[in-house]
């Protein structure tokens, strides 16, 4: 009996269809030939040939007369695949200071290449850039502009950092926590009140002091708050995100 050989990588293509159906399903609950066609601009034709393919390797369920669905090993890929993009798109906003289409498209392109553990170096810096006590408008932004009066900046620098450690501790004498936080905004989580807050990170890990978090939407009549961390796009109930204690950045 011959050993089964390991599946090769998803081309760039077949990560593209994972990505269409994992938006549409996110969007509409189903995905069907005719949408997944249009988002990306191919022939129906050519999506059935990448359904078929993506069935065979037991990424989703496929049925000419059914709609199309992701299956839990389906869902995993196409959350990678997601994450690196939003990643990839924050980084060349904020730090490259890209412009949001050619950032959207150079992020398409670039995700297919990367591998986690980049990724993964790129979510700690980002972190690092937004949460460093020394003001990072400069030392980043520094590549659109320079800075001649090195006395002059560390003092503005130092203005700037006191302002927002006030802005801080003002947060946490009001207990300003995650459920409150208005949907754009960025917070570092300071702590959390009883059990750990359990979400759906890589291996079961629960959100936690100095996490980042970027505050997507907020659904008061469903009582729940998407928001971002990591790159990961996590939905939470608005008693959990009550538990959550935290700071602006």
């Amino acid at each position: 009996m011959e050993d089964a050989r390991p599946l090769t990588p998803l081309s760039s293509a077949m990560e593209d269809y994972l990505e269409a159906i994992y938006h549409l399903e996110q969007e509409h609950r189903i995905a069907r030939v005719r949408d997944i066609a249009e988002r990306l601009n191919v022939r129906m034709s050519s999506v059935t040939s990448a359904l078929r393919t993506l069935s065979a390797r037991g990424l989703l369920k496929y049925d000419p007369h059914q709609f199309i669905s992701l299956t839990d090993e389906g869902v995993r890929q196409a959350e990678d695949i997601v994450r690196k993009h939003r990643v990839l798109k924050r980084f060349l906003v904020r730090v490259l200071k890209i412009g949001d289409p050619a950032a959207e498209d150079n992020a398409c392109r670039i995700e297919h290449h990367l591998d986690p553990e980049v990724i993964d170096r790129l979510v700690s810096f980002l972190e690092f850039m937004e949460t460093c006590p020394v003001d990072q408008t400069r030392w980043i932004y520094g590549l659109a502009q320079s800075c001649d009066d090195c006395a002059a900046c560390l003092e503005t620098a130092k203005r700037k950092l006191a302002t927002r450690v006030q802005a801080q501790e003002a947060a946490i004498a009001d207990g300003m926590t995650l459920a409150k936080a208005p949907p754009g905004s960025r917070v570092i989580v300071d702590r959390i009140e009883g059990e750990m807050v359990r979400s759906e990170l890589p291996e079961g890990e629960g959100i936690e002091a100095g996490n980042v978090v970027e505050v997507e939407d907020s659904d008061a009549k469903l009582g729940r708050l998407s928001v971002n961390i990591k790159g990961y796009r996590l939905i939470l109930d608005q008693d959990d995100a009550s538990r959550i204690l935290v700071k602006p950045i």
